[in-house]
């Protein structure tokens, strides 16, 4: 009866539709089997954070400057961290000229994720800047897929495996207005996507490392992410 009633409370299409599947499965073996089963999809309901995204209306945007990313500040070519590093097969490419990223999330091994990194050869000073912008953002299963970015401050590279994240979505398609992700969104240390209670947050002074994920529950499958052109916003 519980697991009815949250379905009815707007979650996710994908985690929805798994939760009604296994309401209506009756070939579990037995209750005990069956509990587990829906324990596991109701942690990840728990784990689900609603994204950022971009406002339909434009009157709703501050007045920002947008400074783009040049060449000589991100390199062409990322660095492709996936969740082999944990046995699994999921896979993630970049296509430098389109701004897309684009692959395949499994569940296989206990996986789910794909990420591309930037690692920047120097620690940018974004302090001047209110946080980053994504113009023409386009992804696949708009109103299902989410996606991450990701940042790395000086405080992560003495943390194995740390940095903070900002889940991000485009679920209208909206093209006109760009998604502004405020560098205060990143109030939270991760280490493995646990958090690191009692971390500090986001640094802009000393940026290492910028990124973007792919993962489950809310990307699981083919996915792919594109936008115009992305950078800084003050």
């Amino acid at each position: 009866d519980t697991a009815k009633e949250i379905t009815s409370l707007g979650i996710p299409t994908a985690l929805q539709s798994e939760l009604l599947a296994e309401i209506d499965n009756n070939e579990t073996s037995n209750d005990n089997a069956k509990a587990w089963a829906l324990r596991r999809i109701f942690d990840s309901i728990v784990d689900y954070t609603l994204p950022l995204t971009p406002s339909p209306e434009p009157q709703i945007l501050p007045s920002v400057t947008l400074e783009p990313f040049t060449q000589t500040q991100l390199p062409n070519e990322p660095l492709g961290v996936m969740d082999n590093v944990m046995g699994g097969i999921s896979r993630g490419s970049w296509i430098s000229k389109a701004n897309t990223f684009f692959g395949e999330t499994s569940l296989a091994n206990n996986g789910g994720f794909a990420s591309l990194r930037w690692r920047f050869p120097q620690k940018q000073n974004w302090s001047y800047a209110k946080g980053i912008y994504i113009k023409g953002l386009r992804h696949s299963k708009p109103m299902e897929h989410t996606f991450r970015i990701i940042l790395k401050d000086d405080n992560c590279e003495r943390v194995r495996l740390a940095n903070y994240k900002v889940v991000f979505a485009n679920p209208d398609q909206v093209q006109d207005q760009p998604l502004l992700i405020p560098f205060t969104e990143f109030d939270q240390m991760e280490q493995m996507g646990n958090s690191l209670v009692g971390s500090p947050s986001f640094n802009p002074m000393v940026v290492t490392e910028i990124g973007i994920m792919a993962i489950k529950p809310t990307v699981v499958g083919e996915f792919q992410l594109e936008f115009e052109e992305w950078g800084l916003y003050v």
